[in-house]
């Protein structure tokens, strides 16, 4: 049976377009019978809002999957079922950016502009296309990411945590491999319900000259530590909110 732990760290605020999408979420689980429910973390951290979280996932036996949510993302509700449906242990929406490739976005209007007025693509098409998305196209620095799709996903090389469904398995996989140790000084005050565990802390990379993002860092303890896969759907929409919505379509994007 599957049960739903939404998990969604904050700044303090969650974007209204995302209020929108959450509610449309939870009245669908709701009508498939799913029991969920969700766990907010407002902290200027997001390691350690992120580690605090999964590590109430960890304890919270009764739920089958966490769904990893950020607080500025628009979507809607079918794109949680088809993750849930493609049944992996760790599946993700890619979702654009926060910035605008106004060069790539400017070319890609001037190229569709040369062509008859009803062979141009759509501006949400273009925009799309020049977005820069969440999904790495290696692992390694000059070592091509191997290609296998599969009912419409993909095997990736990591993903962003904005959207991303996880089974339980990927939790306590990490913890019995010993990659996301326990950090008994935060149990306690400030962090209840919960045996804290690193799982997100920055790794390093390229001989100690980089420095990896908390979602790579999660992806790569994943992979390198558990030999686990991660897939991404590649039709996902996905629309991020900042100064600008920027509204993302997975299927024009250029892919590596």
């Amino acid at each position: 049976m599957t049960t739903l732990l939404i998990l969604m760290p904050t700044g303090g605020h969650i974007d209204t377009p995302c209020v929108h999408a959450l509610l449309g979420l939870t009245q669908a689980l709701a009508k498939h019978g799913i029991p969920f429910a969700l766990r907010t973390y407002e902290w200027s951290d997001l390691v350690i809002s992120r580690n605090y979280l999964m590590s109430v996932f960890l304890a919270k036996t009764q739920f089958s999957h966490a769904l990893l949510l950020d607080s500025d993302m628009s979507f809607e509700p079918d794109l949680f079922f088809k993750l849930l449906d493609f049944d992996e242990d760790f599946t993700v929406a890619p979702y654009p950016q926060r910035r605008m490739p106004w060069t790539a976005f400017r070319a890609a209007i001037e190229r569709e502009a040369a062509k008859p007025e009803d062979q141009r693509a759509s501006t949400a098409a273009l925009m799309a296309e020049t977005m820069r998305y969440n999904i790495p196209g290696v692992y390694e620095a000059g070592e091509p990411w191997p290609l296998v799709r599969r009912d419409g996903f993909r095997k990736v090389a990591g993903a962003g945590t904005g959207f991303m469904l996880l089974k339980r398995s990927v939790p306590e996989k990490m913890v019995a491999s010993g990659i996301a140790a326990p950090v008994p000084g935060f149990n306690g005050a400030g962090y209840p319900d919960a045996d804290f565990h690193d799982f997100f802390s920055h790794l390093r990379g390229r001989g100690g000259a980089v420095m990896h993002g908390e979602d790579t860092s999660f992806c790569r303890r994943w992979i390198s530590g558990c030999d686990g896969e991660i897939w991404c759907y590649e039709a996902a929409k996905i629309t991020h909110h900042g100064n600008l919505a920027y509204p993302g379509d997975y299927r024009f994007a250029e892919k590596p």
